[in-house]
C-alpha cells in the first residue's frame, strides 16, 4: 500500500511590502473572538470537507502554544457568519524568523470575491507585525484555488520531498507557470528535519 505524499511546502521570502487586506463591502475582517469557536468550526468542515463536527478549534488552534487570539484572521460577511480563516502560526520546522501561514479555508459559496487573498494577507500582516522576515506554508495539490492565491501573493514552491518536483511542474504546468519557477523545479532539495 502506498503512503500518503507529504503535502507540499511553500516560501514566501520576505514580508516586505505586503499590500493591503481588502474585503468587499458587506464582509468585515477583523481577528478572532470568544464566541468564534462554533463558526470556524462550521467553516473548517466545509472549506476541508470534513465530517461535520469533526473540525475543533480547541484542539486544532487554542490548544497549541503559538495561538494568541489576534493571530487568527477571520472573515464575516454580514450576517455575521465566518466565511474565511487564515493563521499566522508560529513554528520551529522552519527556522527563526519565520511565520507559517496556517488553516486557511474560505466558504466556496463566497468564492471569487478576494476573501481567501485578503484573509491570508491579514495573518502575512500580523507575521511581519510581530517582527517575522519570512512565511512558509503547508498545502495540498488538489487545493487549486488556494495554490493560485498563494502564487499571486509571491510564495514559491519548495522542493523538500522526492516527490515534489514531479507534483509541482503538474501543478504549475496546468496553470501556465513552469517557466516561472524553473530554477526551483530543477535545483537541489531543501530540508526542514
Amino acid at each position: 500500500m502506498a503512503g500518503k505524499k507529504p503535502q507540499l511546502i511553500m516560501r514566501r521570502p520576505h514580508l516586505r511590502d505586503l499590500p493591503a487586506a481588502e474585503v468587499p463591502a458587506g464582509y468585515v475582517l477583523r481577528h478572532f473572538r470568544p464566541g468564534d469557536e462554533a463558526g470556524w468550526n462550521g467553516l473548517m468542515d466545509l472549506a476541508f470537507e470534513r465530517q461535520q463536527g469533526q473540525s475543533d478549534f480547541t484542539r486544532e488552534i487554542a490548544a497549541e502554544a503559538p495561538y494568541r487570539a489576534e493571530r487568527v484572521k477571520l472573515v464575516l460577511d454580514d450576517e455575521g457568519t465566518i466565511v474565511a480563516t487564515a493563521s499566522c502560526w508560529l513554528t520551529e520546522r522552519f527556522g527563526d524568523s519565520t511565520t507559517m501561514l496556517h488553516l486557511v479555508g474560505t466558504d466556496s459559496a463566497h468564492g471569487g470575491k478576494g476573501l481567501g487573498t485578503a484573509v491570508s494577507l491579514e495573518a502575512l500582516h500580523q507575521g511581519a507585525g510581530e517582527g517575522q522576515a519570512r512565511a512558509m506554508l503547508l498545502t495540498d495539490d488538489f487545493r487549486v484555488a488556494a495554490l493560485k492565491i498563494y502564487l499571486r501573493l509571491q510564495f514559491e514552491p519548495v522542493i523538500a520531498h522526492r516527490s515534489h518536483a514531479k507534483r509541482w511542474r503538474k501543478i504549475l504546468d496546468s496553470l501556465c507557470w513552469s517557466e516561472r519557477f524553473e530554477h526551483i523545479l530543477s535545483g537541489p532539495r531543501e530540508s526542514f528535519e
